[in-house]
């Protein structure tokens, strides 16, 4: 009877080392360095400030060598059989079995399904039960049975109120933490769950999975198992007139993604979210994973143009699945708001909610969530749940992909209109329904700039024309069939805007193109006043500079070179530049003074001028007579 005890605990304490290992992942940061145990205390391996851990006794034992007695906890045969731990495990291994459906004891004849707790409490009962429930416990070795037990055995802890033995708090990252009993006491050695109950507001790191293990004298190490994600917001930027935009544009393969761009009023600029899963992603039953976004004003979501993407990015890149309808949900945040032109009032926040949809409870008790899992697993042919092809946890990576509309409220210069993002996932892997976390947030940021023409009338802003002339702002975009060349590039020039000359003699007059990006330009003077001569046309290019990788990005630097003629070949004057001062802001607009210069008469036909020209007909009629009648006296002398 000895020999088969001893078998039966060397089975729990494997199971109870296994469940170790297994629940939750090593962290791809673990701290691999030694650590000491310490006697009568759970030593807990890399935790991070802020984390919290409550460890619960469940089993006493006793330790002959190699050889482990796991027992019961009370005082007596009628205290264990009512202990809070003895009801905890027993309960735990019969939810857990309802589904793992194993036998709990292979030396009985027939499938044991259940344990149960005895009515008696004579020695021999006791004493058999007790062996029962370990042997039972054995039974649960591989990761997922494991992890099922440590899960219910959790709940079970919870409801039973089982007392908390020990709890501690890491003050530091980097050290090891400690827990030990109440007072600083040494904690009795047996059977124990650990619990990770609480962390730091650390944003993308997991709670640790249930911890189980057994406490010797010498002390137990456990290796925190935590997991961590990443999330990454970006833009796609282009300069429209260079022809530069990715023929990819909008798609994991493009390679314009960043963290800034420029864009001009309407343009349908790409936006793409995209995070990773955490190393323990195997040890959650359910999984939620969604994105949160908030646009600026200047930018109309374009709801359906969001596309939801599993991608493995080992190489080369792998679209591993398309998601349908069914397998994501957008919602628009309740406080959005339009005006009466269909135009953002403010932020425009939504979230994308990744997954199946999934319902735990009834009534008014049900909680749908949804769940990323049901998306990256199928059943196959033998009815067992598997990865879906080409599905990795290590280089899948969930992304979306939308698309925002630059309209009229866009921020000109600097200020720019950010845009960010973050990514939240279940905390608890023993828990997938309970408590999201929630990473930093990324943002990006769209620029946009301003054209404004100084319009002078002979140097002055007096005495001007009462029709005020127009101006018609284009900009170059290639096409192959274009009638214009700039540099080796055929195109066309498409209209931006055409403005009317505004304004008064105090403030002056002008004339703006707002919402412009990087690109070639022409201006040309339209309706021009009477009396006033056309203005040159003017070429130029605005170029701009912006931080392509940055946590805040920033407009560093923007210029405008004039040309003189629509080769775009000749410089004309030196380039006006503007670069972000340490401590200022860029504004983002750009000034050219224009001026307008009116015309001499010529001289025509009629009116003083006939007079001056009959006069002097006359004059020359009067002195060719006096001429004549010089000569003629002279002959007849």
């Amino acid at each position: 009877m000895k020999k088969v005890w001893k078998g039966f605990a060397a089975a729990v304490s494997a199971a109870a080392i296994a469940a170790t290992g297994f629940i939750g992942a090593t962290s791809a940061n673990a701290d691999e360095a030694t650590v000491t145990p310490t006697p009568g205390a759970i030593t807990i391996k890399n935790p991070i400030e802020g984390d919290q851990f409550k460890a619960y006794q469940l089993l006493g034992v006793t330790i002959d060598d190699s050889a482990y007695a796991y027992k019961l906890l009370g005082a007596d045969n009628a205290a264990k059989i009512d202990n809070p731990a003895t009801k905890a495990l027993v309960n735990a291994i019969n939810s857990a079995n309802a589904t793992a459906e194993l036998d709990l004891d292979t030396d009985t004849d027939g499938k044991q399904t259940t344990i149960s707790i005895p009515n008696q409490t004579d020695d021999n009962t006791v004493n058999a039960f007790e062996q029962k429930l370990v042997k039972a416990i054995s039974v649960f070795t591989n990761d997922a049975n494991m992890r099922l037990f440590s899960q219910e055995l959790a709940k079970q802890v919870a409801t039973q109120n089982v007392p908390v033995a020990g709890e501690a708090t890491a003050e530091n990252t980097g050290n090891a933490l400690v827990i030990k009993g109440e007072d600083d006491a040494a904690l009795p050695i047996g059977y124990y769950l650990v619990d990770h109950v609480d962390q730091a507001n650390t944003g993308n790191r997991t709670l640790s999975a249930y911890l189980v293990n057994t406490l010797t004298a010498a002390g137990a190490v456990l290796d925190l198992k935590t997991a961590t994600v990443e999330f990454e917001k970006k833009v796609e930027d282009w300069n429209e007139s260079l022809g530069d935009k990715d023929e990819n544009s909008g798609t994991i393969d493009s390679n314009a993604w960043q963290d800034s761009a420029d864009h001009k009023l309407g343009d349908p600029v790409p936006f793409m979210l995209k995070g990773s899963l955490p190393s323990n992603y195997a040890n959650y039953d359910v999984f939620q994973y969604q994105f949160s976004d908030t646009l600026s004003e200047g930018l109309t979501l374009d709801k359906d143009s969001i596309k939801v993407q599993l991608v493995n990015f080992g190489t080369p890149n792998v679209v591993v699945k398309n998601l349908t309808a069914d397998e994501f949900q957008v919602v628009l945040d309740t406080n959005n708001q339009t005006d009466e032109a269909g135009l953002p009032v403010g932020a425009t926040k939504f979230t994308v909610k990744v997954g199946t949809e999934k319902t735990q409870g009834a009534g008014d008790n049900a909680v749908t969530i949804r769940d990323l899992k049901g998306v990256t697993s199928t059943t196959n042919s033998e009815g067992k749940i598997v990865d879906i092809p080409n599905f990795s946890v290590t280089d899948t990576k969930v992304v979306v992909t939308y698309k925002a509309t630059v309209n009229k409220k866009a921020v000109i210069g600097t200020t720019g209109n950010p845009n960010k993002a973050n990514l939240s996932i279940s905390e608890n892997p023993d828990n997938g329904w309970d408590g999201l976390i929630s990473t930093p947030e990324d943002i990006v940021i769209v620029f946009t700039y301003k054209y404004t023409v100084n319009k002078t009338f002979n140097g002055q802003t007096t005495n001007v024309p009462a029709q005020l002339p127009s101006f018609l702002l284009e900009k170059f975009i290639p096409a192959k069939n274009g009638t214009v060349n700039i540099n080796g590039t055929t195109g066309n020039w498409d209209t931006v805007a055409e403005t009317q000359v505004d304004g008064d003699s105090t403030n002056g007059y002008t004339a703006s193109f707002s919402h412009l990006d990087d690109g070639y330009y022409k201006l040309s003077e339209t309706n021009v006043p009477a009396g006033y001569n056309p203005a040159a046309d003017k070429f130029f290019t605005v170029t701009a500079e912006h931080e392509e990788e940055s946590d805040n990005p920033q407009l560093t630097k923007l210029t405008v070179t004039y040309y003189t003629d629509a080769s775009f070949k000749t410089v004309s004057g030196n380039p006006i530049v503007t670069n972000k001062p340490a401590d200022g802001t860029i504004a983002g607009t750009i000034d050219v003074t224009i001026d307008n210069k009116s015309g001499n008469e010529l001289p025509s036909t009629g009116g003083m001028g006939t007079t001056i020209l009959y006069a002097a007909g006359a004059a020359i009629v009067l002195i060719a007579g006096i001429g004549l009648a010089v000569t003629l006296r002279r002959r007849q002398a």
